[in-house]
């Protein structure tokens, strides 16, 4: 809900890290459950993934921050014309 309710672009990526960690935590926790370490490994390339999404959506927040002033979401549409 944070991801579609809120406008600011850092509390959206916030609630992205959120629900990227409650999907960790479901699959290390059946993957323990079940006594298989697959589900363990893909938790570390999801890990890698959010880790580079971070990095790009931060420094995506700076440039519109500098070219903008502002780092509400509905400002983006903007930057479309």
């Amino acid at each position: 809900m944070g991801v579609l309710m809120r406008r600011n672009a850092i509390i959206i990526l916030m609630c992205i890290e959120l629900m990227l960690n409650a999907v960790n935590l479901l699959m290390v926790t059946f993957s323990k459950m079940h006594q298989n370490s697959d589900a363990q490994i893909f938790v570390f390339f999801i890990m890698v993934v959010a880790a580079a999404e971070v990095s790009v959506g931060l420094s995506i927040i700076v440039m519109m921050y500098r070219k903008m002033r502002s780092i509400d979401v509905n400002i983006l549409n903007r930057l479309k014309n």
